[in-house]
């Protein structure tokens, strides 16, 4: 298995990651935001999961030689109408993404991208947006905990 090949599936393991946890989160919490002391700003789990569909598209198109558009510094980019929307929207945006890793060469990875941050070398482009859903697994899994839930809820592709 080569590498883009490799990417490709983790992408779309991940991104049913988060449709598990979109899943396993209490309706009610979808939109939650917690309280933190301070001015410290908190995202809700849909807000998360937009983030994470605009990063997967950005870069897939940006993959596919498009001009990526960046996610918008005035709000979310994306709206989530609730998790059937969210759990979707990741999917696609995860298909869309590992679809743009597959067409990927060996030769493709050592090729730099433009990227609204600078340009990044395809290798580390593509564990851009699989690093950025796991980070937010992990702040869904702590929004649920704060929500009560003390159960992991381990994806079944985790085992």
């Amino acid at each position: 298995m080569h590498v883009p090949e490799y990417m490709a599936i983790q992408t779309e393991r991940m991104t049913d990651s988060l449709a598990h946890f979109i899943a396993s989160t209490q309706e009610d919490k979808l939109q939650w935001q917690p309280q933190t002391e301070g001015s410290a700003p908190t995202r809700s789990v849909l807000e998360q999961i937009a983030e994470c569909v605009v990063v997967n598209r950005m870069i897939a198109a940006g993959l596919r030689g498009e001009t990526p558009s960046p996610p918008s510094a005035s709000g979310p980019a994306l709206v989530l109408a609730n998790g059937t929307d969210a759990q979707e929207q990741v999917r696609s945006s995860g298909a869309e993404l590992a679809a743009a890793i597959r067409t990927m060469t060996e030769e493709d990875l050592e090729r730099m991208y433009q990227h609204p941050r600078g340009q990044f070398v395809g290798a580390n482009l593509i564990m851009m947006p699989l690093r950025n859903m796991a980070y937010h697994a992990g702040q869904i899994n702590l929004i649920q905990i704060l929500a009560g839930d003390a159960e992991f809820h381990v994806p079944p592709q985790w085992r």
